[in-house]
């Protein structure tokens, strides 16, 4: 399920007729965590483990990275362990005022250093820190404050809201949400006279394809 997850992310942001990608979920929970019962690393070299067991996890992070396109995770429940980590993962995360987040994975002993990896650009080093060492549970305000998710809409509103910000969203030319992305990735790390030399040839392109 992880590895077509992936897939589909893929594939949706390369048709040129789709403009934003809304990750749901219809369950009692937006996502309680990854089910790894049954696996194990008996028999398995070091890269074939990296490439079975986590390789299919680290490539939904890549793919929400890469696509070229914003990624919406409308966030309606809980958000457990994977979860978090997809919702960090996204471009924009909408929550429901009940949703609560954590990286429980401490808890079974486990290092989530794959859960880091994909939040350890939104989170601040602090807050991050101790969310994975102490695997506490947040609510909806406090992963606002954090910078986990970007709007709480209260929960008897959420689907419509949230129905209604993806369709204004997709409304938008795609090359404006392409560069909105393709900068905000790129200009992590810039110093500030290269993340305005960016910021204007990026501008200067997309102006030019009108």
């Amino acid at each position: 399920m992880i590895a077509g997850l992936a897939r589909t992310i893929r594939q949706l942001g390369e048709r040129n007729d789709i403009h934003v990608i809304a990750i749901r979920n219809r369950g009692e929970a937006f996502c309680g965590g990854r089910d790894g019962r049954g696996e194990t690393a008996a028999g398995l070299t070091p890269y074939q483990v990296r490439n079975q067991m986590m390789g299919p996890v680290l490539s939904v992070y890549e793919a929400l990275a890469a696509a070229p396109i914003p990624v919406v995770a409308c966030v309606h429940a809980d958000a457990i362990g994977f979860g978090a980590a997809l919702v960090g993962g996204c471009d924009i995360a909408l929550a429901t005022s009940t949703a609560e987040f954590a990286f429980p994975e401490i808890a079974h002993n486990i290092a989530p250093t794959m859960a880091m990896s994909a939040v350890i650009r939104k989170l601040p080093p602090a807050v991050l820190s101790y969310l994975i060492y102490s695997g506490e549970r947040i609510t909806a305000v406090e992963a606002l404050q954090y910078g986990l998710i970007g709007k709480i809409y209260p929960r008897e509103d959420f689907a419509a809201s949230c129905s209604a910000f993806l369709a204004k969203l997709a409304a938008r030319p795609r090359p404006v949400l392409e560069t909105i992305k393709k900068y905000q990735n790129g200009a992590v790390g810039l110093s500030a006279a290269q993340s305005f030399d960016y910021a204007g040839a990026l501008l200067a392109l997309v102006r030019q394809e009108k």
